[in-house]
Order: C-alpha cells, then sequence, then structure tokens
C-alpha cells in the first residue's frame, strides 16, 4: 500500500502544468525532443513575460505624476517579483528536479504503516484544497480585471502597460486588449503556481518532521529492544532532514527575499491607488481591492509554511522525552541525551542572510506596507 500511494500527490498536477508553463524541467529533457523541451521556455516568456514587464517599466517612467505611476507601479513590481521566481527556477532547474525526486522516490522516506499513510494523504489533500484555493482565486482577480474594462464608456487596459501605437480606438484595441489579457494569464499563472512548488518544498519536509514526532512518540510503549533499530532509522532520516532544509532554503531563498522587500511596496501601491479611485469605477476598484487580498495571501503562506517547519523541527525534543527512555539502559539513554544535545541547534529556514521565513516577517511587512502608504499620502498632499 505505501509503494503503490503517491507521496507529493498534492503537487503532481501543479509540476505537470508548470512543465507547459516552462518553469519546471521535463523528463527525460536529452532524450526526444530535447532542443525544443530546452528553447521552449524562452520562447514563450521572452515575448510575453519579459516584454511585457519591459513594456509596463516604459510606462511607468513615461507617468507625469506619483498617482498615474501608482496604477502602473503596483502590478510592475508584482511582475518583476514574478521575473525573479522565473530566473530562479530556470538556474537551479536541475537541483529543483532533483528535489521534488528524491521526496517522491528515495526508500529512506517509506511510509511504514497503515496510521502514517491516512495522516500523510489527509495531510497532502488539506495542501491541495489551499493552492487550490488560491489559484483560484488568483485566476478571478485576472478574469475581474478583463472583463470589467469592457463595460466602461472609454477604452481602458486591463493592467496599464505602454502600448507603441494608438491604440484607443475600435480598430485596434482588442490587440493591446488581447496582448494584455495573453501576457498577464501566463504571468499570473506562473506567479502562483511558483508559489505552489516553493510552498511545497517547505510543507513537505515540515511534514517529515511531523512524521518523526510521530514515530518518536510510537516508542512510549515499545521496549527498547524493538526501539533501538527504529531509533536508528529516526536518527538517520533527521540527518538527510537537516540536508534537506538546507536545499530547500536555497531553492526558496532568492524568491522569498524579493518577494518580501517588494511586497510592502506593492501592497502601498495597491492601497493608495484605492485611495485616489475611491468608487469612480467600480470595476477597476473591485480588481484592486481583489489583488490587496490575493497579495497579501502569497506572503503569508510562506511565512506560515516556514513557521510550521520550525515549529515542528523543535517538537522533536519533546518527542524524544515522552518516549520510554527511562526503561531503557545507560548505554542508550546516553544516546538520547547526545541527540537531545543535536536537536537544540535550531532548524530554521532564511532568505539570504536577513531574516527568517515564518509569521513574524509577515506582521512586519504588513506594518511596513501601512507605514508606506502614509508616507505617500503626506507626500501626495
Amino acid at each position: 500500500m505505501s509503494e503503490a500511494m503517491d507521496r507529493i500527490v498534492a503537487i503532481r498536477k501543479v509540476a505537470a502544468v508548470n512543465r507547459w508553463l516552462g518553469i519546471w524541467k521535463w523528463r527525460n529533457e536529452d532524450k526526444d525532443w530535447h532542443i525544443m523541451k530546452r528553447i521552449y521556455p524562452f520562447v514563450l516568456h521572452l515575448p510575453l513575460t519579459f516584454t511585457y514587464a519591459a513594456l509596463m517599466w516604459i510606462e511607468v517612467f513615461r507617468s507625469e505624476d506619483v498617482a498615474q505611476a501608482g496604477n502602473v507601479l503596483y502590478m510592475a513590481l508584482t511582475i518583476l517579483v514574478m521575473l525573479i521566481k522565473i530566473l530562479n527556477i530556470w538556474y537551479r532547474r536541475q537541483e529543483a528536479a532533483q528535489f521534488i525526486d528524491e521526496l517522491d522516490r528515495h526508500e529512506m522516506y517509506k511510509l511504514l504503516r497503515s496510521d502514517e499513510i491516512v495522516f500523510w494523504q489527509r495531510e497532502q489533500k488539506t495542501f491541495q484544497r489551499i493552492f487550490y484555493t488560491y489559484i483560484g482565486g488568483t485566476s478571478v482577480v485576472g478574469l475581474t480585471g478583463y472583463l470589467s474594462v469592457l463595460y466602461q464608456d472609454t477604452y481602458e487596459l486591463p493592467f496599464s502597460y505602454y502600448v507603441p501605437f494608438e491604440w484607443q480606438n475600435p480598430q485596434r484595441y482588442f490587440y493591446a486588449w488581447s496582448y494584455n489579457v495573453l501576457a498577464m494569464t501566463l504571468s499570473c499563472l506562473s506567479n502562483c503556481l511558483l508559489d505552489t512548488m516553493g510552498c511545497y518544498f517547505m510543507f513537505h519536509i515540515g511534514l517529515l518532521y511531523r512524521l518523526l514526532n510521530r514515530r518518536l512518540l510510537a516508542l512510549r510503549e515499545t521496549s527498547e529492544v524493538k526501539a533501538i533499530p527504529e531509533l536508528r532509522h529516526i536518527f538517520q532520516l533527521h540527518r538527510r532532514l537537516r540536508t534537506l532544509t538546507k536545499q530547500c532554503e536555497i531553492l526558496v531563498s532568492p524568491y522569498v527575499v524579493s518577494q518580501f522587500v517588494l511586497s510592502a511596496l506593492i501592497i502601498c501601491f495597491s492601497f493608495y491607488r484605492l485611495v485616489q479611485m475611491g468608487k469612480s469605477n467600480p470595476g477597476v476598484f473591485a480588481t484592486t481591492l481583489q489583488f490587496v487580498g490575493v497579495m497579501i495571501v502569497q506572503i503569508f503562506l510562506p511565512c506560515y509554511y516556514g513557521n510550521e517547519l520550525t515549529f515542528s523541527a523543535h517538537q522533536l525534543t519533546n518527542s524524544v522525552f515522552n518516549t520510554n527512555w527511562l526503561e531503557y539502559s545507560v548505554a542508550t539513554r546516553k544516546i538520547l541525551n547526545c541527540y537531545m544535545e543535536f536537536l537544540k541547534r535550531p532548524v530554521k529556514l532564511r532568505a539570504g542572510m536577513f531574516f527568517e521565513i515564518g509569521l513574524p516577517i509577515f506582521m512586519k511587512t504588513i506594518n511596513n506596507a501601512y507605514s508606506f502608504l502614509a508616507l505617500l499620502i503626506n507626500l501626495s498632499k
């Protein structure tokens, strides 16, 4: 039953979609159609996401005042973060694929009992529900933006960018609108699916730490003879998990740094746009408001899963103490004591050398966004 179960079922479909979006390594990339598979990401993203980002920044620099720049800047910064995520996954494509492949196939992470399988399946389904809701919410923001401008009296693009021709007329508006929809849809999907993969890395390792806790607690009613082989396996698995945690930090660190450094500005300019707009344009107002909600969720999710990973790793000390160690021999108790000393070394995910990935940085980002907004409103007056 354990062999038949898919251990990464929560992101199996996401990884398949990511391959078609050009942000994940293809299987057997060095065999059939290997040249097409290697150039496909560039053919897809260069004319859409990268060009679209450049046109947005041209529009920012052409703006005549802060209000006009703010209408574009909140999305230009979001697309910039997305480009950093894409470049990061392209650069580390081999390491990311090997990381997921190890979690999926390595014998060390095999589930041993039926209760572990039930636990694993339940947690994977919970992750799926959370991120399918997040992806759906992100899609709703795009659809609201695409459709709301079609019911306005004036010609307006869903998300502003520099258009190198006159587009505010019935003949050419469709071309500008269509490119906007294609580029934004690809950018939107790439952004939220890369978030899903990054959070899954942290979620899966945190889940393995929770599995270690369950196995340690299961030793409470186990004799020393049966406990020693189990403890040996737990020690080996824990040592490997420490290595995986470092690998995970390398994979997610660049995009988490960029996300949190720029998220405060993105939320600030989004709220500033809402304040300047009021309710004069209900469609654009609703789109921007939904965008702010999705952005807050986007920065909360990696904080939550990073915090859960750290908490689950720290719980190992209590789990060791709750084993049946009082009835073990002196030699075994010394080994457990050494293991508890080893557990005093904290397990933390860091985003670069700047901060730890956890709930405190989420609150700090929201506070920074509010401070920037207050400063921007005062400067505009």
